[in-house]
């Protein structure tokens, strides 16, 4: 396969606290009303903090639970809901189908809940297994709902998981290995994550707010986005990809984002096109001073102060595997359900950070007239792992 063949977009989903499905998602995506993420407790001890819990799913309340963990009960409500999916797979050998997905939780909520009965009542419920942990779970639980006999696996690289799962599929199919992967990424909700991010200083007890002055750090979410990729053209392609890694810290990013615009400009060669070409970047944004502070350099290096960005993640929370490729989701929503150009807005209290780099923040509700034809999705992971998505519109 050359350079030029394009890796191309099929049957979409995703599942967030914006509810399911792509419907649902554009709704909140392109109103001209900011949407805030409903607050939770026991999710972070006994404070009430905002999370994006996907309401159409619930914990583990009977032995059957542990099995199927959250995050394959969110995979599931994905695939019930698209049988797209699957028919259009029936058009491929099963051998030559892969799945390849993005996940950092896996069924880490079915242990938690399974220690606390165990502290409780002195044994561990029925059916509960260690076993629930395996990140290979949410890849192999989607093969076996679909009938996949291709490889399946997992690519667990923290906030960068999901869009690495799109990045390694298109590698995948441009190397002849398979004809089409099912790929993509979810994570459903967990204590020790909340307690984790908590314990770095990360978490927010108030609305999560990019790129303001006043950002007080991340609001976790649950959910993501599955969706096929293959050879045969449909109205949107992954034109571009690129993976870096700044080697700096485990946790924080390089204060400059060398690597991180390395990637966006690496993504853009393969995507053969220039800064100018990109209607709209979808930025990792998590609110977190480091990583706002880092994005904004990078962004304004690769593209001044000349093309819109917004952050998603007051939406939906930081999804974790499942933000890169909720990445891919947005884009398919402002690339063909959206012919007027309107571009998501940045949601955030208060005033935009003046000490950040000059970019093009979209602040309020703003329209091109006309359609998108590309846009970007930055996703970054602790270790410094950046990766970056570059989606175009296709006439067909």
């Amino acid at each position: 396969m050359t350079e030029k063949e394009g890796i191309f977009l099929h049957c979409p989903t995703c599942v967030s606290a914006l509810g399911l499905g792509l419907e649902k998602t554009a709704q909140a995506l392109l109103s001209q009303d900011f949407v805030a993420l409903d607050c939770y407790k026991n999710v972070l001890g006994e404070k009430s903090v905002p999370y994006g819990i996907v309401k159409e799913v619930s914990d583990a309340n009977s032995p059957a639970d542990y099995i199927l963990t959250r995050t394959n009960r969110l995979i599931r409500l994905c695939l019930d809901t698209t049988p797209e999916i699957g028919n259009y797979l029936r058009h491929f050998d099963s051998a030559r189908v892969a799945v390849v997905l993005g996940a950092s939780t896996s069924g880490m909520r079915e242990i938690e809940l399974g220690i606390e009965t165990f502290h409780k009542k002195g044994e561990l419920p029925q059916d509960f297994t260690a076993d629930a942990l395996n990140l290979s779970d949410p890849a192999a639980f989607t093969a076996d709902a679909l009938g996949v006999r291709g490889p399946v696996f997992t690519v667990s690289n923290a906030c960068a998981s999901g869009a690495m799962a799109l990045e390694t599929a298109a590698e995948m199919i441009r190397a002849g290995i398979v004809d089409a992967v099912v790929t993509g990424g979810i994570d459903g909700f967990s204590k020790f994550t909340s307690h984790g991010f908590s314990s770095l200083g990360a978490m927010s007890n108030e609305q999560c707010s990019p790129f303001a002055e006043n950002r007080h750090g991340i609001n976790l979410g649950e959910g993501g986005a599955l969706l096929v990729l293959s050879k045969e053209p449909s109205p949107v392609e992954l034109a571009g990809w690129a993976s870096t890694c700044d080697a700096h810290h485990a946790s924080a990013p390089e204060p400059e984002g060398t690597q991180a615009s390395a990637a966006m400009q690496r993504a853009l060669g393969k995507a053969q096109l220039s800064s100018q070409d990109i209607d709209f970047v979808s930025a990792h944004g998590t609110a977190t001073a480091l990583n706002d502070a880092m994005e904004s350099k990078a962004i304004a290096r690769v593209f001044g102060s000349n093309t819109p960005v917004a952050s998603l993640k007051g939406l939906t929370g930081h999804t974790l595997a499942g933000a890169g490729a909720l990445q891919a989701a947005f884009a398919w929503i402002v690339l063909t359900m959206n012919p007027e150009g309107k571009l998501p807005v940045n949601g955030m209290t208060g005033n935009r950070d003046s000490t950040l780099s000059d970019i093009d923040l979209v602040m309020q509700p703003r329209k091109l007239n006309r359609p998108l034809k590309a846009v970007m999705g930055n996703a970054f992971a602790f270790g410094g792992s950046n990766a970056v998505l570059i989606f175009k519109s296709v006439e067909i």
